[in-house]
């Protein structure tokens, strides 16, 4: 593991710890996100760590005798939690809808917390062209990908793609499937982008080569090491695999190629606890995986059903070792090549 990540601190400190779970109210998500924080605080009391949970829509943090609290500040009688240096910070909320919650996670990080996981990481991960910049800078494979600069200019993108339809529009934000599109023909891409600038002037989108698979692939990586994967089988109907649009995952076992370059992928974001998804080659154990997309805050809801495992108790138990914990006063020279 320290060989993986060699800037990590190194503490050897194998023992219980603090941790606070941020999470977000949304009811439209199928992850049921409150169910999941309150089993890592269940699973928490059984290793000995304490846990606290607090939505980010009323998480504040504030200095009180020199030291440190998160406070949720929803709470019908107002709590706080001690968060130092002994404290890890999971967040389970999309904190990159707003500056005020992303710069939450910069107070705590100034404070030397260890977020799982840091705002560059977030913010990398949120932006999937930022996401596919970042993965070719370390030379893993994706799909072709071109930025749309301009609502006008759909078509001038498609012609730098250098490729046929049908292909794939995404906005540069969204998950669960939603903002990706399937493009046929030159009229549905010039207006595809129009309609979506016209519903949000600031939402970006860009362009990709669609691969045509029956699968794809979702691996949970903790702490720089794979944890499992689950294979997400395309929806009937539809060319996407996300669980939230019904796909049924089963559980997955990768190549050791695939394993090494979904590690790599991980490592490429900061990610201390990322779901890595990916497009299958011909010939796994020969050819890398085609990564699709990385996500920050991965559901578990379906890799637990899909593989039986209680990743909440795993995650709590793999940062018992405090040599994965990730300092964000470090993460600027961590991976510089």
């Amino acid at each position: 593991m320290i060989d993986k990540f060699s800037s990590f601190i190194t503490e050897a400190k194998d023992k219980p710890y603090r941790f606070v779970m941020i999470w977000y109210d949304d009811p439209e998500d199928p992850d049921e996100p409150e169910k999941t924080v309150d089993e890592f605080i269940s699973e928490g009391k059984k290793i000995g760590c304490k846990g606290f949970k607090v939505d980010i829509a009323g998480a504040y943090s504030d200095l009180i005798d020199n030291k440190r609290y998160i406070y949720d500040g929803l709470a019908e009688k107002e709590s706080k939690f001690l968060v130092d240096e002994d404290t890890l910070i999971f967040i389970r909320a999309p904190v990159t809808r707003r500056k005020s919650w992303s710069d939450l996670l910069t107070q705590l990080e100034r404070e030397n917390i260890c977020c799982v996981n840091s705002r560059l990481c977030m913010e990398v991960t949120s932006d999937k062209y930022r996401t596919s910049l970042v993965l070719a800078e370390h030379e893993l494979t994706q799909p072709k990908t071109v930025l749309v600069h301009n609502q006008d200019k759909g078509l001038v993108a498609f012609d730098r793609l250098d490729t046929k339809f049908p292909i794939i529009l995404k906005t540069l934000t969204g998950s669960l499937g939603i903002g990706v599109i399937k493009i046929d023909t030159e009229e549905s891409l010039g207006s595809t982008v129009q309609v979506l600038h016209k519903l949000d002037p600031d939402m970006g989108v860009l362009l990709q080569d669609m691969i045509k698979m029956k699968y794809d692939v979702r691996v949970h990586v903790v702490g720089g090491v794979v944890h499992g994967a689950i294979k997400r089988p395309v929806v009937e109907k539809d060319f996407r695999s996300n669980v939230s649009l019904g796909s049924i995952p089963v559980a997955h076992e990768l190549t050791d190629l695939e394993i090494e370059h979904c590690e790599q992928a991980a490592k490429a974001v900061n990610g201390l606890w990322v779901g890595v998804d990916f497009f299958p080659s011909e010939d796994r154990e020969k050819e890398p995986p085609i990564f699709v997309e990385i996500n920050s805050t991965p559901g578990t809801k379906g890799y637990k059903k899909a593989t039986k495992e209680n990743i909440a108790s795993d995650i709590l138990k793999k940062f018992m070792n405090r040599d994965i914990w990730l300092r964000s006063k470090l993460i600027g020279s961590i991976y510089k090549r």
